[in-house]
């Protein structure tokens, strides 16, 4: 669509890793834990950017390619 070519490459990027952080990381639960969003954002920066980087080297999760530092998120 027009309104989707109209959107900057960065407000895409930025689109997907809060994608990325709150579907690949603690994220969520260390806000509802008590952390702060800063600290938070700090604690998971790492896995974010592990998996935008095998993003980009073309792995995928559903290939298992993923190896990103930290805990994932879940139980």
């Amino acid at each position: 669509s027009a309104a989707g070519r109209a959107l900057s490459e960065g407000a895409v990027t930025a689109a997907v890793r809060a994608a990325v952080r709150h579907v690949d990381t603690p994220y969520d639960r260390l806000l509802m834990e008590g952390a702060g969003w800063k600290a938070a954002r700090a604690e998971v920066a790492g896995t974010v950017a592990a998996v935008l980087d095998a993003w980009r080297a073309g792995a995928g999760p559903e290939r298992g390619e993923i190896a990103a530092p930290g805990p994932a998120s879940g139980a």
